[in-house]
């Protein structure tokens, strides 16, 4: 598949909506060449009406990290997928486009690191009342094998003691709930905290983490990271949580991801 339809393709998998950041080039060697490729096939589809830009409510700072755009239905019929198109041109609060990129970028990134699993993701999914930020079935390639489910919050708070008490609490009552409505198979399921906070820009690039204070920042993050498993989980079940840090988002496949007994583990094994 060439690049140019396989862009289109990842965007059509993780719900057909992102921006030109979510998209940046990973192999670049800087910020502004990791967007140089993406904004020249942007245009080019945009020209051909493949995708369209959702314009924006107010005055955006800066275009490529905080303007989304979506994929058309002839775009969808350009890569042979007219019958998963969806309208998805919707605007989007201001007030929300940090946590709606940083979704899109963890999609992506599961699409890009995991390429022998199958994904499907949906971003409104509830359970008991509990709604993950996104939903991410993992297609069986076993028929004598469950089929997985993922459900990753994404938290950007400013302590972690607000993961354990706003979230993670809300998590074990739905365990509880499931367990006794015999609802779903709860070994089927994994939560996933990809956590940061308040200070962090999450429209950071891989290529600007080797600035000093990123990395000083991101050093600090781990910490948290670790202070939210050592402290407030580390009595959780150990196959139901997993836990890093949003800047991790572009090695999801590494070892990056603690367990409740502080274990770093990697995910899909």
């Amino acid at each position: 598949m060439t690049t140019r339809k396989l862009l289109l393709n990842n965007l059509l998998d993780i719900g057909g909506v992102a921006t030109l950041n979510n998209l940046y080039s990973p192999t670049a060697k800087s910020y502004k060449g990791s967007l140089l490729f993406t904004r020249k096939l942007f245009k080019e589809y945009l020209t051909e009406q493949l995708i369209e830009k959702i314009e924006p409510i107010g005055k955006p700072m800066n275009k490529s990290r905080e303007v989304f755009y979506c994929l058309t239905k002839k775009g969808a019929k350009y890569i042979g997928r007219t019958d998963e198109y969806k309208y998805k041109k919707y605007q989007r609060s201001p007030n929300n486009v940090m946590h709606e990129s940083m979704k899109f970028d963890v999609a992506l990134s599961f699409l890009k690191l995991f390429p022998h699993h199958k994904f499907m993701f949906r971003y409104d999914s509830s359970f008991y009342g509990v709604l993950p930020d996104i939903l991410i079935r993992i297609e069986s390639t076993n028929r004598k094998e469950l089929t997985r489910f993922l459900l990753v919050e994404i938290e950007r708070k400013k302590t972690v003691d607000r993961v354990f008490n706003e979230k993670i609490k809300r998590y074990e009552e739905m365990f509880k709930s499931i367990e006794k409505n015999k609802s779903h198979n709860i070994h089927q399921f994994t939560v996933l905290f990809v956590y940061t906070d308040i200070w962090f820009d999450p429209f950071l690039r891989p290529q600007q983490y080797s600035d000093p204070n990123i990395t000083a920042h991101i050093g600090q993050v781990n910490s948290l990271v670790k202070n939210l498993v050592n402290h407030y989980c580390k009595h959780l079940p150990e196959a139901r949580y997993c836990f890093t840090g949003f800047h991790n988002f572009h090695r999801l496949h590494e070892t990056i991801w603690h367990k409740p007994n502080g274990n770093l583990v990697k995910l899909l094994n």
